[in-house]
């Protein structure tokens, strides 16, 4: 696709979000996550992608040994806190880029919703 990708302010393309299942389930720490999402944009080598995701609130171990992360939140709120014991929290109109290498925890504080873009490898 080589035109422009408009996002709403709810983080919607084309279409509703739909069910899905991103959260691996062995990394489940508390709660138990309802997710819904919408990919925007994919590069053919799946190295670059952009999307929104919504979730219900639930705790999970995060480890992205070979993937970055920039996040928008749109909604609802999340604590992210890495191995220095140090926790940051995120609302609405908030940013935040997780680094590769990254290990910690990923809590969803009240039902999230966020666009996101990937950067693998």
């Amino acid at each position: 696709m080589n035109s422009i990708i408009r996002l709403s302010s709810e983080g919607l393309s084309t279409g509703a979000l739909e069910p899905c299942a991103v959260v691996p389930p062995e990394a489940v720490l508390s709660g138990k996550p309802e997710e819904s999402g919408a990919m925007h944009y994919e590069t053919k080598d799946g190295k670059f992608l952009v999307g929104t995701w919504e979730c219900t609130p639930y705790a999970e171990t995060l480890s992205y040994p070979e993937t970055s992360e920039f996040c928008i939140v749109l909604s609802g709120r999340v604590a992210l806190t890495g191995q220095d014991g140090r926790t940051e929290v995120f609302g609405p109109g908030d940013s935040y880029i997780v680094p590769k290498g990254f290990e910690g925890r990923f809590e969803v504080l009240e039902t999230l919703r966020k666009v996101y873009v990937l950067l693998n490898g």
